[in-house]
């Protein structure tokens, strides 16, 4: 048995820092220091750096650099697509998933009160949505679908290419929150006709509070005002730390995947020989390489999760409330039922995952499972 500190499988809430890029970035700002929407020297030459970050960025996802807008996150950057569409229409229907993030979901429900009519479209027990449902609830008064790349708990990836083509032949706006899926997998926001995706630096190794919106039209309706930086599209100074850190993360997380991928099938293949009672949650064969959503049979995740916990390992279950305990997955109960949530975890993988945290898991898990049964 490996004997090892800290075991962090919890990428997918938040990924470990790439600090040798951090460190590179502070040594390049140390005399780099102005703002960037100054109009001297200095300062012309830090929105340059910020450009060249934004450039390689944008590339990404096959976009041009104009059409991406930095914001403080995912959050920031779906809620902005919301304000935007609350201001253009007078009302209308809005298509979301169920398994949406709440910044999505919340956003939807609060604009009820301004004549929307949200429909959710439910998953099936593969995380999917289905088009033909989908088909049928686009009417002439629908003006946004929204739904996510990827989901945050299962990594099922939806039909995004199907769905673009169909709100591009209805003229109905298109976002997806492609936040989990970013870097992980391939995404051209031209071939999938979106008219928004919003980003989280975090997820792959850069700075919290960063991110950015694309928006195909380059123009939004702003949701934080003042300053006039991004264009007027949002206001507040630069993050030009924050925009160089995230260009430097995009080859990392990209470098990674593939080494992710053979851990996630060595992962699930050792806890098959270990005879462990496991199932996963969605399909395996359409979800991102780094998150495995698994219902123990024999083991409630919450017990899962703070024996691990114990033993320095960090995965993670449903939402946390208040008191630290761990509810059943909202989203594995809408794929099958809340007694199944109440056995699922999300074990989400990432650059500093090695074979042997993988060994170390699965036998902890193995014990924890022979315990439970001997004592009936």
């Amino acid at each position: 048995m490996v004997c090892l500190n800290n075991i962090y499988l919890d990428y997918a809430a938040s990924s470990l820092k790439h600090f040798d890029i951090y460190k590179k970035m502070i040594d390049i700002l140390e005399n780099e220091y102005a703002n960037p929407s100054s109009p001297h020297k200095l300062g012309k030459k830090n929105a340059k750096l910020l450009e060249e970050a934004r450039k390689k960025i944008a590339t990404s996802i096959n976009a041009s650099s104009e059409k991406i807008i930095f914001t403080s996150g995912g959050t920031e950057a779906n809620n902005m697509v919301f304000n935007h569409v609350a201001k253009e229409f007078s009302g209308g229907d809005i298509i979301i998933s169920s398994v949406e993030h709440p910044s999505v979901r919340e956003y939807a429900e609060k604009l009820k009160k301004n004549n929307f009519n949200i429909i959710k479209l439910k998953v099936n027990k593969n995380g999917l949505i289905d088009i033909a449902e989908l088909k049928e609830k686009i009417s002439e008064k629908t003006v946004l679908i929204s739904i996510m790349f990827a989901n945050n708990e299962t990594g099922i990836i939806q039909p995004i290419k199907e769905i673009g083509k169909i709100a591009k032949e209805k003229n109905i706006l298109f976002h997806s929150d492609i936040v989990q899926a970013y870097c992980k997998t391939q995404i051209d926001v031209q071939e999938l006709n979106l008219d928004f995706a919003s980003v989280s630096a975090h997820k792959i190794g850069a700075t919290n509070n960063f991110g950015f919106l694309y928006t195909k039209s380059q123009k939004i309706n702003p949701f934080i005002i003042g300053g006039g930086q991004e264009k007027g599209m949002r206001s507040g100074t630069s993050d030009i730390f924050g925009a160089m850190v995230l260009a430097k993360c995009i080859e990392e997380t990209e470098k990674s995947i593939s080494n992710i991928q053979i851990l996630k099938n060595y992962f699930l293949k050792s806890l098959a020989e270990k005879n462990i009672d496991f199932e996963i949650n969605g399909d395996h064969n359409n979800s991102l390489p780094n998150i495995l959503n698994i219902y123990f049979k024999n083991i409630q995740a919450q017990r899962l999760i703070t024996y691990l916990d114990i033993n320095n390992i960090y995965i993670s279950g449903g939402s946390a409330c208040s008191s630290g305990n761990i509810k059943g997955s909202k989203i594995i109960a809408d794929m099958f039922d809340e007694k199944r949530a109440e056995h699922s975890v999300r074990i989400s993988l990432g650059f500093d995952t090695k074979k042997e945290y993988v060994n170390t898991v699965v036998e902890k898990i193995k014990i924890l499972e022979e315990k439970i049964i001997s004592r009936g």
